[in-house]
């Protein structure tokens, strides 16, 4: 299946410092939710820094992990209900 649009950010650049090099697609909602993160737009392009690369990376930096969980899921329970989104992923961050 294709990657849904990101519901926080479509542009081609880091999400957290903007740079356009290097960049990973970050699944918010990793482990048994990557799937679910791709259809429902739950991620963001990254830089390598702020990614996987440094402690200041999201994988490595709990405070930036959560930011991004709860503004996304902020942003996809504008259209659905709280219960549709524990059904999909199980967890409320909000």
């Amino acid at each position: 299946m294709a990657r849904a649009e990101s519901l926080i950010s479509n542009d081609r650049r880091c999400y957290v410092c903007g740079t356009t090099v290097n960049l990973h697609v970050h699944h918010i909602f990793g482990g048994i939710n990557r799937r679910t993160s791709d259809q429902e737009g739950c991620w963001c392009y990254l830089c390598a820094y702020h990614h996987n690369m440094s402690d200041e990376g999201v994988h490595f930096d709990h405070e930036l992990d959560l930011k991004l969980k709860r503004e996304c899921q902020e942003i996809w329970e504008r259209s659905h209900t709280r219960d549709e989104w524990y059904r999909k992923f199980g967890k409320s961050y909000l």
